[in-house]
């Protein structure tokens, strides 16, 4: 079942590399682009707006993890309807602005950042689609419902939820080494041991949050030799962190960003 994927017109896509973009400039503090990124998810996912309306839909979807498959089936069949009720043309207009909104504010590369479940996003595209083959949309439909239940099965199994003593072990471990955690390096640790269950997707979002806070920071020494140093620590540190997207993160880049955090604490301590 050969299927052609447009990736531009796929609505969940686009917010998510936008959403990808507004970490990175975040990231090299570049407040004009992270400005002109928030114009533009207002404008053209604002709750009133079509592109909002379908983009919920692509949630539902993602979020039919950790549920039966009568449950997804069911789920599916309701935001199916619900997507045929919405305007084809419209959908399409908006998405060609948002394209060139892009293109011309942001740039073309924009649409190379990585997103999370881009498979499941083409799919859930497909069946979309009005131009897809019923049979072949039948098929897609089953698959991705079969995949979502096999992988809730798969975790549950394999990796069971962490309990409170867990994490209090693990926070402790890491006390004995390095003194008395912050509340950012709790949470860092919570997000880390957590990790197992969602692939870490609200953990990478955090470091990139976190990344962001400590090269401001370590901007306030860019005039020094130690900035200088530490400027390039960080950027070496984040091609790494990098490197780990759609994998699980280890305890080495843990116990890395958690010495970062310790010197943004000491640093804003004076």
């Amino acid at each position: 079942m050969k299927l052609v994927h447009n990736k531009k017109r796929n609505t969940a896509f686009l917010y998510e590399s936008l959403v990808a973009e507004l970490t990175k400039t975040t990231l090299n503090g570049d407040k004009a682009k992270q400005e002109e990124i928030v114009l533009i998810l207002k404008e053209f996912f604002h709750k009133s707006k079509v592109l909002h309306k379908e983009m919920k839909l692509y949630k539902e979807v993602s979020d039919l993890r950790g549920t039966t498959k009568k449950v997804a089936t069911r789920v599916f069949e309701e935001v199916k309807k619900s997507r045929e009720k919405l305007d084809d043309k419209e959908i399409f207009n908006e998405q060609t602005k948002l394209i060139n909104r892009i293109n011309k504010a942001l740039g073309p590369k924009t649409f190379d950042n990585f997103v999370p479940n881009y498979k499941n996003l083409a799919s859930v595209y497909q069946i979309f689609n009005s131009s897809t083959p019923i049979k072949s949309k039948v098929i897609l439909e089953n698959v991705l419902i079969d995949e979502m239940c096999a992988t809730t099965i798969t975790e549950t199994v394999e990796k069971p939820k962490v309990s409170k003593a867990v994490y209090k072990i693990f926070t402790n471990k890491f006390n004995e080494k390095y003194s008395t955690l912050l509340e950012n390096q709790k949470m860092l640790l919570k997000l880390y041991i957590e990790s197992v269950r969602d692939n870490g997707l609200e953990l990478q979002s955090f470091i990139n949050e976190e990344l962001g806070e400590i090269k401001a920071s370590i901007d306030t020494f860019s005039g020094t030799e130690e900035g200088k140093d530490l400027q390039e620590s960080l950027s070496k540190f984040k091609k790494e962190v990098d490197s780990f997207k759609g994998m699980l993160i280890t305890e080495e880049v843990i116990t890395k960003l958690l010495k970062m955090q310790a010197l943004v604490g000491e640093i804003k301590n004076g």
